[in-house]
């Protein structure tokens, strides 16, 4: 008799130790599952059906700003577009991407001037689009390593883009921390190129070690896509509550080339 309660008693752990590490998993799962969830609940009619066209700054031969550590700028870019796009799918908003690869959208080709090229391919692609929000993310530098913090700009004298660069500025600071930072115009040819309104956001300096090191974690990535979702969220809610969205449009597709 001894020996088969063994054997249950035995069995009976092996059981529940598998259930544990099942739980384990399911448990260790949870926050990737809530990192895709719109991290809002819109306003369905107003961004269901809505088109956001994400530009991941720099790429392939123009690397942007590099970081005290080595960090690249368009790998980070790239890392938060990607994330962003999940974010705004779950919600029903198409997307579309300048650029998913490392690689800018001259590849290939002789261009005199690469970066203005590569800029107006970006905006060209946009204009097709029919989007109704452009974001162009980006990291800052400066040669002083103690400034930090995020910010978003706008093209002087756009009002609906400075309210897009507001809303997600007024988002950044709430996820991400104090920061004093505001919306700001700025002349940049991205934005005066693109016909939807239209926001660049500085996600950081790199120039800042402990910046620079938190953007280079993918739960920190995940925290500033979220902040920039919410303000674009906030933005079309305001934007255009009450009126009708066009449907039938491709799913969410990447425009990326």
């Amino acid at each position: 008799m001894r020996g088969p309660l063994i054997i249950v008693v035995r069995r009976r752990h092996l059981l529940l130790a598998l259930l544990a590490l099942l739980a384990g998993v399911v448990l260790g799962a949870l926050p990737l599952v809530a990192r895709v969830r719109p991290a809002a609940a819109p306003v369905a009619d107003a961004i269901s059906g809505r088109i956001v066209a994400i530009d991941a700054g720099h790429g392939g031969p123009d690397p942007g700003a590099i970081g005290v550590s080595g960090a690249r700028e368009k790998d980070i870019t790239l890392a938060i577009a990607i994330k962003l796009e999940q974010l705004l799918r779950r919600a029903a908003v198409y997307t579309l991407m300048t650029r998913t690869g490392d690689h800018d959208l001259v590849q290939g080709e002789h261009a005199a001037h690469r970066q203005r090229e590569d800029l107006q391919r970006r905006a060209a692609l946009v204009n097709r689009s029919g989007a109704h929000v452009f974001v162009s993310l980006h990291a800052n530098s400066f040669p002083s390593p103690v400034w930090s913090g995020a910010q978003t700009f706008y093209l002087g004298g756009e009002e609906t883009s400075r309210r897009l660069a507001e809303a997600i500025q007024q988002s950044l600071v709430a996820k991400l921390g104090p920061n004093r930072r505001q919306a700001r115009p700025a002349d940049l040819r991205i934005l005066r190129d693109v016909e939807a309104p239209a926001a660049l956001v500085e996600v950081g300096f790199l120039s800042n070690p402990e910046e620079e090191r938190r953007l280079q974690d993918p739960e920190y990535q995940w925290r500033v896509a979220e902040a920039i979702a919410d303000g674009i969220f906030a933005f079309l809610a305001a934007q255009y509550a009450g009126e009708p969205t066009s449907r039938g449009r491709p799913g969410g597709g990447r425009g990326g080339l």
